[in-house]
This record gives C-alpha cells, structure tokens and sequence, in this order.
C-alpha cells in the first residue's frame, strides 16, 4: 500500500493535474502527470498518486479490485520512478476489467516509461504467487 503522503485524496488536486497535466493513452488506462511548480511545491514533497476506476467498468467489489491492483502494480514499479516532485493519476478503462494481472503490470509500466517516469525500463515483471493464473479480473 502506498503511505498516506503519496496519494491523491483531495477533488482540487485531481482537477488540477487533469487541467494542467499531460495524458498518456492506452486502450486499458490512462495516465495523467502534473509536474508540481509554485506553491503547489510545498504542499507535499516527492510524488503523489491518484486512482480513477468509473462505475462504467462494474459494481464496487469489482472496481475496488480493480483499484487494488492498479495500486499493487504501481507500488512495484516505485523503485524504478525517478525523483521529482510530480502528481499522477491512473485512470482504468474499460479493457481494464477484462485485463489480467500481468496485462496489468505491463500497461502500468508502459505508461511510467512513456510519461518518462522510470529510470530504467523493468527488466523482468513479477507476478506475486496469488494472482499468477492467468483470467480477468472481473468477469463480465
């Protein structure tokens, strides 16, 4: 889980980096980043990270699934990110319920290398034991 300072939570900031942010698209998330300036420096120091699952893409437990390994893929890759002070946002489409937890973990990591996020590409991604079969996430 990531800690209480690196995550989104307040509407103003999730408006603020769709507004003056870039976005990054593939066919199972989007990813906006806002590299923080001015005041918005102060407010906290280092990345902070936000996660948009529309009721679109089903019920609560499904989208809270959802959520949940978004946030898990996003925290393997947090070794990898480079430093700066920046706000980011994934945002689940609708390919995102049928994805499995691989797909997952690669398109996570493609939008960090393409927002030019990582230092380093990943070399191998790991699936934890739990989620290694291979099904979507949420049957539709």
């Amino acid at each position: 889980m990531l800690p209480s300072d690196q995550r989104l939570r307040n509407n103003r900031h999730f408006r603020r980096v769709y507004t003056r942010g870039r976005s990054i698209v593939q066919d199972v998330a989007v990813l906006y980043v806002w590299n923080r300036e001015g005041n918005a420096l102060n407010e906290v120091p280092g990345q902070r990270i936000g996660f948009v699952i529309s009721k679109k893409l089903g019920k609560a437990v499904c989208r809270n699934r959802l959520k949940r390994q978004l946030r898990e893929a996003v925290r393997l890759q947090m070794g990898q990110m480079r430093p700066g002070t920046y706000d980011i946002i994934f945002v689940g489409r609708k390919g995102l319920s049928k994805a499995t937890w691989h797909d997952i973990q690669k398109v996570v990591a493609s939008l960090l290398r393409r927002a030019h996020l990582q230092i380093e590409p990943s070399q191998m991604v790991r699936a934890s034991p739990a989620q290694s079969e291979e099904k979507p996430l949420c049957p539709s």
